[in-house]
């Protein structure tokens, strides 16, 4: 059998576990903080506000911005497509029928759409 720990003392151990993780966070992080760049190392430019700004917000926002008008820009140029009210003006689809396509289906008969649909899966989970 095991051993059941009363609910106080596994508290008890969470608890010293969080002070223990806690304690060394506070203690290593300021050590790490304090590093130096080393006396060999190339001094820095300063860099303005508006320079980080430039580079790290308004160049990636105005890439996203291209790229997004670049790729709806087809579809604006394009026509409209269908609206509702209008009547359909493309080919009839039909996913799963037949390969040679929707009028290919009345050359079918039942039993041939039947024998072409086993074994592909679906909801029976036939392969």
């Amino acid at each position: 059998m095991k051993n059941h720990e009363a609910p106080s003392r596994m508290l008890l151990r969470r608890a010293a576990l969080v002070l223990s993780t806690a304690a060394v966070v506070v203690v290593a992080l300021p050590a790490l903080a304090s590093a130096d760049t080393p006396a060999a190392w190339q001094q820095d430019p300063h860099v303005s506000g508006l320079d980080f700004l430039l580079v790290l917000v308004l160049i990636p926002v105005g890439l996203a911005l291209v790229i997004s008008l670049l790729a709806t820009l087809p579809s604006m140029i394009r026509d409209r497509g269908y609206e509702p009210g209008q009547s359909w003006r493309a080919e009839a689809e039909w996913f799963g029928g037949p390969r040679k396509g929707v009028e290919a289906a009345e050359e079918l008969s039942p039993q041939q759409v039947e024998s072409a649909e086993s074994g592909r899966g679906g909801t029976s989970g036939q392969w």
